[in-house]
Formats: C-alpha cells, structure tokens, sequence
C-alpha cells in the first residue's frame, strides 16, 4: 500500500483548504474549488530509465466460466453502476466480495446509507475477500483511494481491512463516531488504521486517547507527522499548550515534509499563539502561508478573525480596568462614609457623656443644699464638767419667748450621745454621757 500526500486543514469555521502535490483544493461549505500548480519550465529530466510499459488488460471470464462470475465481473467494469445481480448478492460463494463492492461504489457515489448497510452486511459474513479466487484472478490490481485523516488520503488493496476502514469512514459522517471507533479498534495494527483510529478520537474529543496512541511517536514521515498534528492538537485542548508547540515545531521548522503538513502546522501554532493571547505570533504564522501561496482560501478570514478576537480581548480588558476604577472609588466612598458615621457617632457618645456628668454633678449639688450645715469646729470629746448636765430624752420644743435654753440635748444629727445648744445653733461640744 502506498500514501499520497494530500493534507486538509481548516482554518476557519466553514473553510477547509487541502493541499497536495498536484495543487490546492478549497472546500466551504461543502462546495470543492480547485486550482493546479503549473509545472515548473526549468525542471530537469528525470535521469531515470523509462518506466516500464502498462499492465496488460485484465483477464475476461472465459466463455464456461460460471454466469455469477459473469455478472461480477460485468459490475466492475461498469463504473458508474450502482446497483449488483441480485443472484450474485445471494450466492454463497459470491456473496461477501459482491456486497463489499456493491457497498464500496455507494460510497464512492456519495450514498452513504446504502454504503454502510451493504459494509455491515458483507463483513458479517464469513471468509475474507483478499483470498476469493475472483480477487486474486481479476482484482490483484485495485485500489481504493480513502481519505484516512486530516485529508490524508491512502491507497488499499481491496481487502477486509481496507472495507472496515470504508465502513468507519461512513459511520463517521453518519455522526456514528463511537461505532466507527468499535470497529476500527478491531484491526491489526497499521497506519492507516491507527490514524483513522486518531481521528476518530479527534472528533470525540477523547484528547487522552489520542496521547494514548501517539506515544512515543518519532516524526520521520508523512503519517507520523500527520499524528504528531492530532498529538499538538489534544495537547491544546486539554490547555498544555507548551506541550502543543514542542509537538510541531520539527513541522513549522522545515520543509521535509511538504507545504500541506507544514501550512496545517503553521495554522495550528497560529491557533495555539491565539489561545495564549499572543494575536502578534498568531498572525505571523498565518502570513507565512501566505507569504509562500497566497491562493489558500480562508486565511485572510482568519486574520480578520484574529483581528476582531484582539480588538474584543483589549476591550474587555479597558471594561475591566474601568470596573475595577469604580470599584476602588466606591470603597473609599463607602470608607469615607464609615468615617463620618464612626465620628458622628463618637461626637454624639461624648455628647451624652457630658450630658450625664453634668447632671450627676447638679444632683450631687442638690443632695449637698439639702443637708443642714454644721458649723466647722473641733469635736470635743472629752467630759465638760462645768456645762449643765445633759437632759436625757428627747430635746424639749422651742418657746415661743426664747427657744430652748443653753444646754446638752441629744443630738439630732445622731453623731454622738449629746450636743451642745447655745441658745441659737447646735455647736461641736459633745457629751458622750450624761
């Protein structure tokens, strides 16, 4: 089997350019335009021999061969024919490698659902289709051209291999990813199935599989450059995006690998750049495509969508530094506000503080003009033998002619036993008996 380069790449929701060796194909929206390089004037001749002559036409079935055989072979010679002898498709010996034709040229014609119905049926059956003695006898020469991948397309022997491959590739534009997945999970390792397998992963977004698959991996040809692209893709969903630039940087460094894998690497490091905010190196790297083939369709779409994401990016960010700015001027309002609360509230605290002492120093004055004055003197306490005896009991009421008559009296401030009256006051000579 061998693998013609023919790389696909989409740079912008809608627009998929695919580019080969014989020249550049657009497809958008599921229209197909293509432009061929012209051939360079100055090329050398090949210093190769000639190349050898066509193969001979391939074998018709002899006059007694079985009327199956006939019909068969009447159905591949009739490209455009899309439908097999039913009693082909229901002998035994004939059945399987006419159901896998029949299913393989609905493909080719775009009938999708006949396709898968005809694959699923013919690989149900028993034998394999590389060994039928009509294979080996009339199709040693076939090959199906499959795209695998990313545009990648590879050329089969007609084989169960190369049906189930067909089969997964219907599934998968059925929207039956996880079902593809099944059955190419089932084939003997190889690239052709390994990519598929990636892609497939690709389009389930199971990114950790895909990792899975490509470990290890040394880039040193088309294939696994092609699977170092899913690798730097699965890295840049999952956000490693270091990990998604070392993966291609042998592809975006050089031309080994042909203009296709390269371009479709350049517009993924440009997404990558994109995804890290880098709108500068994301630009630069679509520029380079352009610099080298200024016909890729849809780059200068994505430029402008670069443009627009930058503008929008530096916008949020003049919002953000705005919002940011009315919030600090809002929390030094609130604090200012706090401020003049606090010392409002200080200023009335203080208020009711004063208000307090200076009623509790006017009730203190009042208790004080209320209490009789005592005339300052010094308390005798010793006998005053020469003063009249004390008279025991209450103090006699005062005479309307003159009051009580100088004497002791008890007390009536209850300070001591008895107190001195002189006629017109209570004075500090005491008697502690009488």
């Amino acid at each position: 089997m061998g693998f013609r380069k023919s790389t696909s790449f989409k740079v912008m929701p809608g627009v998929r350019v695919r580019v080969s060796t014989n020249g550049v194909s657009t497809y958008v929206g599921g229209r197909k335009v293509t432009s061929r390089k012209s051939p360079a004037k100055s090329r050398p001749t090949s210093a190769r021999p000639p190349a050898a002559a066509p193969a001979p036409a391939p074998v018709r079935p002899g006059l007694f061969a079985p009327k199956e055989e006939k019909a068969l072979f009447a159905f591949i010679s009739q490209p455009d024919a899309v439908g097999a002898d039913e009693a082909v498709l229901a002998h035994p010996q004939y059945a399987k490698l006419a159901t896998t034709l029949l299913g393989l040229r609905h493909l080719i014609h775009g009938q999708t659902d006949l396709a898968v119905e005809c694959l699923r049926a013919a690989l149900a059956l028993d034998g394999l289709v590389e060994s039928h003695t009509f294979t080996q006898k009339y199709l040693s020469g076939y090959r199906l051209t499959l795209g695998i991948a990313g545009g990648v397309s590879v050329e089969l022997p007609l084989s169960d291999d190369s049906a189930t491959l067909a089969l997964a590739e219907g599934l998968q534009i059925q929207g039956q990813t996880q079902t593809a997945v099944y059955y190419v999970e089932g084939l003997d390792p190889s690239y052709p199935a390994l990519l598929s397998l990636a892609d497939l992963y690709v389009e389930l977004n199971d990114w950790h599989e895909v990792l899975r698959l490509t470990d290890g991996m040394v880039v040193d040809s088309e294939i696994t450059a092609m699977l170092a692209i899913f690798r730097a893709k699965s890295h840049l969903a999952l956000g490693e995006l270091v990990a998604a630039k070392e993966c291609i940087k042998s592809l975006t460094a050089s031309k080994k690998f042909g203009n296709g894998l390269r371009f479709q690497a350049l517009a993924l490091r440009s997404e990558i750049s994109l995804a890290e905010g880098a709108f500068g190196r994301a630009t630069a790297d679509l520029e380079k495509i352009l610099a080298e083939d200024s016909s890729v369709a849809g780059i200068r779409e994505a430029m402008t969508r670069i443009q627009r994401r930058q503008h929008e990016t530096e916008q949020a960010k003049a919002d953000a530094v705005r919002q940011a700015a009315q919030q600090k001027e809002r929390a030094a309002e609130l604090k200012r506000e706090q401020a003049e609360r606090v010392k409002e509230e200080r200023r009335a605290e203080a208020e009711r503080v004063r208000a307090e002492k200076a009623a509790e120093r006017d009730r203190l004055a009042a208790q004080r003009a209320a209490k009789p004055a005592l005339q300052a003197a010094v308390i005798d306490l010793s006998i005053d033998d020469d003063a009249p005896p004390a008279i025991d009991g209450p103090a006699p009421a005062r005479t309307d002619a003159g009051g009580l008559q100088p004497g002791f009296y008890p007390d009536p401030q209850e300070l001591a036993p008895f107190r001195y009256w002189d006629g017109s006051a209570w004075t500090s000579r005491i008697r502690m008996q009488a």
